[in-house]
């Protein structure tokens, strides 16, 4: 599945987005993750560029939010 990347400027982002939860010094051009169809979130981070690079992964935790599953994983150490 693909991992694409967006860039919208803080005050477009706001409208569909969540951004209390990116660092203070994000910026005002905001990178907005799309995995596939199935989700799109703002987010400051390291990403692979397809799912298939992940491997392995464990799942440590779950919550489900204001319409919002969030899933938490791990990566096994090399």
């Amino acid at each position: 599945m693909p991992v694409t990347e967006d860039f919208l400027k803080r005050n477009e982002a706001i409208n569909n987005f969540k951004l209390s939860l990116l660092p203070d010094d994000a910026g005002d051009t905001i990178r907005i993750i799309k995995i596939g169809d199935y989700d799109a979130c703002p987010c400051s981070g390291v990403h692979v560029s397809s799912t298939k690079e992940i491997g392995k992964f464990q799942i440590i935790s779950t919550s489900f939010e204001d319409g919002v599953l969030r899933v938490r994983f791990k990566l096994p150490k090399e």
